[in-house]
């Protein structure tokens, strides 16, 4: 930590105790520590309900205390070393900016806990829609494909609900996201087939094919960088985030082309897009020759889905 990061965590360290005037942090109970740390996170996370679930999250993860149980143990003081963890990880995620995820190596995706760390993006609430229209496509024997796998989430979520009616293969550019892609697999005992580190099809035999192809690519136009909050610009990895130069809709050309070669006749090709970009990409995939191209909107009613067929 550098010289000012470490007067910062003290200031935040005194600035905690003295709003406690008469206790000592030993004396700090666990209602207290927690409402200390909403007050503190909601300016950085601009939100009282996330403010609330990253304090829900510190708690579990330095006390192991559950939200229910905290509602019993609440009165309870705590001890000084895990009043002064907590206070270091509030520091870390208010001063750096570190996303919560890094910080305690934990993102939920589809119900389920994966390993994260900088080296992959953060996974989105956004993407589980993603991953419930291929579930609704999937049929026993199919062969699926994830480009751009990440952290795995995408085809691990796959695989935890079609356990081995379905061969998955996943594919990603990074060596480092591959690492922690494995890391994941190994927590969830999931049947994927993750490939040495390659440009989106380039780990595949030319002459495999797959019923079904997803792909959640890098789509943030570059210009819009000066728009995004720290723990997105600082932290997570810009080649997930970023297409190279300055085509927004690069991963998607490439996608809807390369892919076809790996397709099966009648397989489909299901990507998430950014807000506003589906109609674009719908064309996109219509000059390609795909038919039946829809987009889906998510829950928000912003695109988030375009999907096609490819023609027999």
């Amino acid at each position: 930590m550098s010289s000012t990061g470490g007067y910062r965590h003290f200031c935040i360290i005194l600035e905690f105790r003295n709003s406690f005037p008469g206790n000592s942090p030993v004396n700090l109970t666990l209602n207290q520590m927690y409402r200390q740390l909403r007050e503190r996170l909601e300016p950085v996370t601009h939100s009282a309900e996330q403010a609330t679930t990253e304090a829900d999250w510190l708690i579990q993860h330095v006390l192991g205390i559950s939200p229910g149980e905290r509602y019993v143990e609440g009165e309870q003081p705590l001890p000084e070393e895990k009043v002064e963890q907590l206070l270091n990880l509030l520091s870390l995620r208010t001063e750096k900016r570190i996303p919560i995820q890094y910080l305690l190596h934990e993102a939920w995706f589809f119900g389920l806990s994966f390993y994260v760390n900088p080296h992959v993006l953060i996974p989105r609430p956004e993407t589980e829609l993603l991953v419930e229209q291929v579930l609704t496509r999937a049929k026993p024997g199919f062969r699926i494909l994830d480009v751009g796998t990440g952290p795995g989430v995408i085809a691990i979520s796959l695989a935890s609900r079609l356990k081995q009616d379905c061969d998955i293969v996943a594919t990603d550019l990074s060596p480092q996201a591959l690492v922690v892609a494995r890391l994941n697999q190994k927590r969830h005992s999931a049947w994927v087939d993750f490939r040495d580190p390659g440009d989106l099809f380039a780990p595949l035999r030319a002459d495999e094919r797959f019923e079904l192809i997803v792909s959640n690519p890098p789509y943030i136009d570059p210009a819009l960088k000066p728009t995004l909050v720290p723990e997105v610009l600082w932290y997570e990895p810009a080649m997930a985030l970023f297409p190279p130069g300055e085509d927004a809709y690069y991963f998607y050309r490439r996608l809807a082309s390369e892919g076809k070669r790996h397709l099966q006749p009648g397989g489909a090709l299901l990507m998430e897009v950014g807000a506003g970009m589906g109609d674009t990409v719908r064309e996109i995939l219509v000059h390609e020759g795909y038919r039946n191209v829809e987009i889906i909107l998510d829950y928000a009613g912003l695109d988030r889905i375009v999907q096609g067929i490819l023609s027999a």
